[in-house]
């Protein structure tokens, strides 16, 4: 029986009302082929007067946007979080080292913490905001070059809650933004900060506004329109990496910021090992060799020496022991050569602390005062 003939006769059995798999299976019970049925199935169904469809009368088919297509708008949306949360630690802190306020001076927080934050926002920006352009491209052609796509409800109910998320963390920013200015900040601090939050929300929710009414809602907007958004925000990116780079230094800037706060701990610790040789033996150390010899304090010899030029540190008894109230004491100085000069005076937690902190370029001491112990002092043996 030719394929034509098998077409009439399933357009019989049609008419007789038995269904698609009734009679597909009788087909492949009489030894037709799989498609052989099919054809014989679309021959009758052509026969029972279906149109066919022809070009330039065919309608746009909808198909549903792939699993490719869900897992890149996730991932342009994760990039998202972390433009807009580098973003925002970019400029907040470019603002906070631009226009400094006493009142707001964190005393736990050196200013390398501060360089260090804008180096990672400034690397953030430099991975993430091309990735998410990439992503965001991908997209974009996705339903341009295919008409008839559609966008899944999984990816329509991620973009709202990705979006839900961003404007609770936006409103929780902001509110932090606005008890700082009720604790008393009324300085061009606070404004611009709040002027960074809501740039941010506004330009989130300006584009995705515009994605929303050309994917979801498929209205026509021009591709003009998100190229002049698209360099606009590019704009602002590169503003802010350039900015950050002045504030934060270049990488040779950075690296010697390094080694300065790595004296300046250094020297911290060292003087605390010979407060604590002072208590122990009733005397300062002659010198910084008396420490790596003692059993006890042999761990102090990692802070002995520049960690870039491994030069030793200065140290000189400036008053071996003197009387202060009822108590003696005896005062020494540390010196180091700084490549940098420090950003500025800064308000400390503890005094003591802020010494080596604030130093100029090259050569800088702090004297220091070290309680000493009853016990007569015992002078190591040399191994």
């Amino acid at each position: 029986m030719e394929t034509s003939s098998l077409g009439g006769y399933v357009a019989e059995r049609m008419k007789g009302g038995s269904s698609k798999t009734d009679i597909r299976e009788e087909l492949l019970a009489v030894g037709w082929s799989e498609e052989e049925a099919d054809a014989a199935y679309r021959d009758g169904v052509i026969i029972l007067g279906v149109p066919l469809p022809s070009e330039g009368t065919r309608p746009t088919l909808i198909r549903k946007s792939s699993t490719v297509d869900v897992v890149t708008n996730f991932f342009s949306f994760i990039l998202l979080g972390i433009i807009a949360t580098a973003l925002g630690t970019l400029f907040f802190s470019i603002i906070e080292q631009s226009f400094p306020d006493r009142l707001s001076v964190d005393p736990y927080v050196d200013i390398s913490a501060a360089m260090s934050g804008i180096h990672y926002a400034v690397a953030a920006l430099l991975i993430g905001f091309p990735l998410y352009v990439g992503a965001l491209f991908i997209w974009f052609r996705t339903f341009r070059e295919d008409e008839g796509r559609t966008e899944s409800r999984l990816s329509q109910w991620l973009t709202y809650i990705v979006l839900l998320a961003a404007s609770i963390t936006l409103v929780g920013d902001l509110i932090a933004v606005v008890f700082t200015f009720l604790q008393g900040e009324i300085t061009w601090r606070f404004f611009l900060k709040a002027l960074t939050v809501f740039g941010i929300a506004g330009l989130i929710f300006g584009f995705y506004f515009l994605e929303r009414k050309k994917i979801q809602y498929h209205q026509d907007i021009p591709r003009k329109t998100f190229r002049i958004f698209g360099w606009s925000v590019a704009g602002i990116v590169l503003i802010g990496i350039l900015l950050g780079f002045f504030v934060g230094g270049s990488p040779e800037t950075a690296r010697k910021q390094g080694f300065d706060v790595r004296r300046a701990n250094d020297l911290s610790t060292l003087a605390g090992c010979i407060q604590g040789y002072a208590s122990d033996f009733g005397a300062l150390p002659d010198s910084i060799d008396v420490l790596r010899r003692s059993s006890a304090y042999a761990y102090c010899a990692s802070f002995v020496q520049d960690p870039e030029t491994g030069k030793v540190y200065e140290y000189r008894v400036v008053a071996s022991s003197r009387m202060e109230g009822e108590s003696r004491v005896g005062e020494f100085e540390l010196c180091a050569d700084f490549s940098l000069a420090s950003p500025g005076s800064r308000e400390m937690a503890y005094p003591e602390s802020s010494l080596w902190s604030e130093h100029g370029v090259g050569r800088s001491c702090d004297t220091v005062t070290a309680q000493l112990g009853t016990l007569a002092p015992v002078v190591p043996m040399k191994k």
